[in-house]
């Protein structure tokens, strides 16, 4: 299993070899913001607050913990730094696809949600 630590570092391995000007260049410097913050300012997202602003078949990118409150109504490809247990589970059984970032970043039409 993978640490905290180790994610992180892979996040910003993967924002920082999107090159300016390239496509996503701009989502890779947010997602470095993010990802430099203390662990208690970094985001938690609940899977609620992702069936509320997340659509069918959407690309979404968390810089910070999903929780496993609620139920995934909805498919879409998510990238986050850190997963509850019962999170991944959750969202692996409703058929959510789990992306790395360096493959989220090469797709168009990426969402951030905080």
């Amino acid at each position: 299993m993978t640490t905290e630590k180790s994610n992180i570092n892979a996040w910003n391995v993967a924002a920082g070899s999107v090159k300016h000007g390239e496509k996503n260049s701009g989502l890779a410097k947010m997602i470095i913001k993010y990802a430099a913050l203390p662990r208690r300012q970094r985001v938690t997202v609940s899977i609620n607050k992702l069936n509320a602003y997340a659509k069918d078949n959407e690309s979404i990118i968390v810089p910070g913990k999903v929780l496993a409150i609620g139920v995934p109504d909805r498919k879409y490809s998510i990238c986050a730094i850190e997963y509850s247990g019962s999170a991944l589970k959750k969202l692996k059984d409703a058929g959510c696809g789990i992306v790395s970032l360096q493959d989220m970043l090469k797709k168009d039409g990426v969402r951030i949600i905080v």
